[in-house]
């Protein structure tokens, strides 16, 4: 063939190569268009939420047809894994393991992948696919799943480690399941449980107050460990008698018997065990920490129980030991009896733990004023002035300086804020809150937090704000333990509700916003563990109380779920509080936390009580927290509400006894005439 033909017909051949190469490619493209599910972008997004409820909907009624169709649509939807986790979850038990484990590998970082996958191991144990169990197993927080680890391993023939793993949950404080017995079988049958093995188990029973395992241990220990066991155990059930003389030897193991006996003694009788310690302390080489520890302990059971000797050891405890409960019984003590003299020693140099430095230091401004350092005092309150905290608002009125609200809002960075978005995780959370399913929608949120710098939880906090999300700014800004944007930590939100009602009710709306940020941070579904209910935490009695004093009709607990219901009845019955107490705001702020009986119970019998002080001698921690709390970001809503900020001062009025005499009535306003001198 002549040259040039040739090169005619090569390129012919060539170019019908191409082709055809092109023909393949294209068909191929056309099938794997088609086979490759739908791009998001391809549906609405309004119509993939309403296909998701419409699966979940078809999968509750067992339409598994429906189901199967509306959910292959769905692929690309953010929450379809949870439309296969319902599918698996409902179906475990002829799911192919197969099919089980390729959900798990995809999707670990659900949040309920783990309780999937605890229910599908509990299943091969029935099934006594051990093998399987084992290749599929992580690590369990249930001690009955860690039981079924070890009997696996036996049943497979895996002894590598096994009896030391057997060992170390056997090592426990507690009762364990009888998954574990055979395992435990093993364990004795072996050898390993020696007495010195059984005592370390005895003396985690029994620092655990398991007197029933610890009984159970003493047949495995030898006759030196009973004689201690026993002795143990006396001196546990008879603190009194068995404190009085010890023979116990001066070892570890006789003082660490002699210290629980000692802490047993305590809670019932803190004067005796003071005077058993003293008694002890000379015969025993206790370590100075062990003696610290104990007299601490002692000092605040009998400060609990106003004992005659709570002053002096309330004062024999050390400066290092000094934690928040000791201050506050010893800032109580010395405030009842108005010896500031006192309150300005314990209050001298630096707190010795960092929580309580603004406390620490306004009270000891308030001992050194009231014992004539005055212009000492207003350097102290001038410093703390410059912080934004209860304290420092107090400090600030005492010098008559302004606020500093300290507000730093966080920086834009839209790259950052973009990336945060378009995680898996918050994507499923954002689905979920749109689709009105709150609690998973935090629980979502809760698990991707878990996975982020601090940084990225305060652009996850931006983010939540950008949606209306404000409940999880909140959580999120205080999990990063970012403080200082404001406006992400106190959103003003159900605010058309919020200023309604306090309007209606003719009570302070900064106080209405600053209670329900210490509520519930304003999430509207809610629910106590002492089941309190929605955005202000009311009690269903109480709502239904009060809903029938303002002709609500129609009342059912659960409405107090919704903003609606909840605002209407939780402003009416904050009006109520006010009322009971003479528009005393702080004692109506106790009152809607602890119930006004309490608080009727710790108004002063005569005279008047400062209020600052008076907040101090509230017995439970939680109320006195709460008051100081909700008078705090009183003022922080003011600066929200753009309104004038009112001096904390204002909203905490003397505290006044019940009935009011004219004698009374007299010291109130001295004391009113006295307050206001220090201040100015």
């Amino acid at each position: 063939m002549p040259t040039a033909a040739r090169q005619y017909s090569d390129c012919l051949q060539s170019q019908q190569k191409h082709f055809a190469l092109f023909r393949l490619a294209l068909g191929l493209f056309v099938i794997i268009s088609f086979l490759l599910p739908p791009l998001a972008f391809s549906k609405p997004i309004e119509q993939q939420r309403k296909e998701y409820l419409a699966a979940k909907k078809a999968l509750d009624k067992k339409q598994m047809k429906t189901f199967g169709k509306i959910a292959n649509g769905l692929k690309e939807y953010p929450l379809y894994p949870y439309l296969r986790y319902e599918y698996l979850r409902k179906n475990l038990w002829k799911i192919k393991d197969v099919d089980m484990i390729h959900f798990f590998n995809r999707h670990d970082d659900l949040p309920m992948t783990e309780s999937l996958r605890t229910s599908w191991l509990k299943l091969l144990v029935k099934r006594g696919q051990w093998q399987t169990f084992l290749d599929n197993y992580v690590p369990q927080s249930s001690d009955t799943m860690k039981c079924y680890q070890l009997q696996a391993r036996m049943k497979t023939g895996n002894q590598d480690f096994l009896l030391e793993d057997i060992r170390t949950i056997w090592l426990s404080g507690k009762s364990l399941p009888s998954q574990c017995d055979p395992a435990f079988d093993l364990l004795y049958k072996s050898g390993l449980v020696t007495s010195e093995l059984a005592w370390d188990r005895f003396s985690l029973a029994m620092q655990n107050n398991q007197t029933g395992l610890a009984n159970f241990l003493i047949k495995h220990l030898d006759t030196e460990h009973t004689k201690l066991a026993r002795a143990w155990l006396n001196i546990h059930h008879n603190p009194a008698k068995h404190t009085k003389k010890v023979s116990l030897e001066d070892t570890e193991t006789g003082r660490e018997i002699i210290m629980h006996g000692l802490l047993r003694l305590a809670r019932q009788n803190a004067e005796l065990a003071q005077k058993r310690l003293l008694t002890l302390k000379d015969n025993y080489s206790f370590l100075p920490g062990e003696v610290s520890e104990l007299g601490r302990y002692i000092a605040i059971r009998a400060a609990k129980r106003k004992s005659k000797i709570a002053e002096q050891l309330l004062d024999d405890i050390d400066h290092h030991h000094v934690n928040d409960e000791v201050f506050h019984y010893r800032l109580k003590t010395a405030l009842v009896k108005k010896d500031w003299p006192l309150l300005r020693r314990w209050t001298s140099g630096e707190a010795p733990e960092q929580e309580l430095e603004l406390r620490w230091k306004y009270w000891h401004a308030r001992a050194l004023e009231n014992t004539g350092d005055v212009e000492l005092a207003r350097e102290i309150y001038a410093e703390l002035a410059k912080e934004r905290d209860y304290y420092a608002f107090l400090s600030a009125d005492k010098v008559g300086i302004a606020y500093d609200m300290n507000h730093y809002p966080l920086p834009e960075n839209k790259d950052e804020l973009n990336r945060v978005a378009e995680l898996p995780a918050i994507k499923r959370a954002y689905e979920l809150y749109q689709l009105g399913m709150s609690y998973p929608a935090r629980r979502e949120w809760y698990h991707a937090l878990k996975k982020m710098t601090t940084y990225q939880m305060q652009m996850a906090a931006k983010l939540a704000t950008k949606w209306g999300w404000y409940n999880r700014a909140i959580f999120t800004m205080t999990r990063a333990k970012a403080y200082d944007d404001l406006e992400l930590r106190f959103p003003v939100t159900f605010d058309e509700l919020l200023t309604k009602y306090a309007n209606k009710r003719q009570i302070d709306p900064s106080w209405v916003f600053g209670l329900v940020r210490a509520e519930s941070a304003f999430i509207e579904d809610v629910r106590s563990p002492a089941g309190a209910l929605g955005l202000m935490q009311v009690m269903p009695k109480t709502g239904e109380m009060t809903a029938r004093s303002i002709g609500l009709k129609n009342f059912k607990p659960h409405k107090l779920k919704q903003a609606e219901t909840n605002i209407p009845i939780g402003t009416a019955y904050m009006q109520q509080m006010l009322k009971k107490f003479e528009n005393n705001m702080v004692m109506a702020t106790a009152a809607y936390n602890a119930g006004p009986h309490r608080v009727a119970k710790w108004r002063p019998k005569s005279g008047c009580v400062e209020p600052d002080v008076w907040i101090e001698q509230i017995p439970f921690i939680e109320t006195r927290k709460y008051v100081s709390r909700v008078l705090y970001f009183a003022n922080i809503y003011d600066w929200r509400l753009k309104d004038s900020i009112t001096p904390i001062k204002n909203r905490m009025p003397l505290i006044t006894p019940k009935n009011k005499s004219a004698l009374a009535n007299l010291s109130c306003t001295e004391l009113q005439i006295s307050d206001n001198r220090h201040v100015n």
